[in-house]
């Protein structure tokens, strides 16, 4: 199984400066390289408290600053971008990086993002849709055209090439609607999951959908990777985990709840969203732990990422830990027990 450090950038002034933030972010790179970590998965968001709108740009830094991790996003959001741009940007991201992108992608699930470019969120599957497959198409054919209701291409080359041929790998999220793991098993992708957003049982139909129709559709199981993780902090007793973590992981659950709405999600594509967004205005930490974080100590960490790798087929475990403005020096010890007392059980 590979590991993975995953940040989705969620900032708090009060905290710190956005500068410190990144200085910080940078040093968990270096951490993570240095302890042996597969990858580091970046996220995307626009308009509110996660302060990482461009991931291209910070994954071009991580680059020059890493040998071998691999640098994959969690996610792109694709309906938000003219694709080709999206082509020339992450081919220069896997050029600089010697061939080390992992390219996630989805629609997003914030209206707020919509609305702020000025979008209707009953387009984002037809605008995803089109984005990648244009995407695609550009980093396959050195001369590529497209036709589709949202986007165009005529004859277009991106320079440079991806070093990844015949491109980099492609990963879709799916995380609630039966849609997206359907979507990712017709185009042979990987996918990236959020196991916290539903039950185990729902979750095992979801993947149990995926990898059906990876086989109708003519795709191997074998090729792709099943990738997911939870918020994470790990500490040498149960107790002491809660007690530094519990504050910084409900800061960030109802920051969450704060930026979604449910009467919003009448739109077909996202009606499963209403549930999910209700919960999380709801949310207690009795209702999450244990069975939807991974706070504790190595022990625990290994029993529950066996089960994932057991009931799921897990490949790749990603763990969220520097969410809430958890303490920066806590957050490092934090990743250091998780690769030293973890990693090595799977290895």
């Amino acid at each position: 199984m590979k590991f993975g450090l995953l940040t989705l950038f969620d900032h708090y002034p009060e905290d710190c400066s956005e500068e410190q933030y990144y200085r910080n972010f940078f040093d968990e790179v270096n951490l993570a390289e240095e302890l042996g970590f597969d990858s580091i998965w970046l996220g995307e968001h626009h308009f509110c408290r996660y302060i990482c709108p461009a991931p291209q740009i910070v994954a071009a830094a991580v680059a020059q600053r890493t040998k071998r991790l691999r640098i994959g996003t969690a996610i792109v959001l694709l309906p938000h971008h003219d694709p080709i741009r999206l082509a020339e940007d992450y081919a220069l991201v896997d050029l600089l990086s010697g061939g080390r992108l992992d390219f996630g992608v989805g629609r997003g699930f914030i209206k707020a993002t919509y609305d702020g470019f000025n979008q209707s969120m009953s387009e984002s599957r037809e605008r995803f849709t089109e984005a990648l497959e244009l995407i695609e198409g550009a980093w396959r054919e050195t001369r590529f055209s497209y036709q589709g209701k949202f986007y165009r291409a005529n004859a277009v080359t991106i320079l440079p090439r991806p070093v990844q041929k015949p491109s980099p790998p492609i990963f879709m999220a799916a995380a609630v609607s039966p849609e997206s793991f359907v979507a990712a098993g017709e185009k042979g992708h990987s996918i990236l999951l959020a196991p916290f957003f539903q039950s185990r049982t729902k979750l095992k139909d979801n993947v149990q959908l995926y990898k059906q129709t990876l086989l109708q559709s003519g795709h191997s199981p074998d090729n792709v990777e099943i990738v997911a993780g939870y918020h994470s902090f790990v500490d040498e007793t149960p107790e002491l985990a809660r007690r530094k973590w519990e504050f910084h992981y409900m800061r960030y659950m109802h920051f969450v709840g704060s930026l979604i709405a449910p009467e919003e999600y009448a739109i077909p594509h996202y009606k499963s969203w209403r549930r999910s967004s209700e919960a999380l205005r709801r949310i207690t930490w009795e209702q999450m732990y244990p069975d939807q974080v991974l706070c504790g100590t190595p022990a625990q960490c290994v029993e529950r990422i066996a089960m994932l790798q057991e009931q799921f087929g897990v490949t790749h475990f990603w763990v969220y830990m520097d969410l809430g403005g958890i303490d920066h020096a806590e957050l490092l010890r934090s990743i250091e027990r998780f690769a030293t007392r973890v990693i090595p059980y799977f290895r």
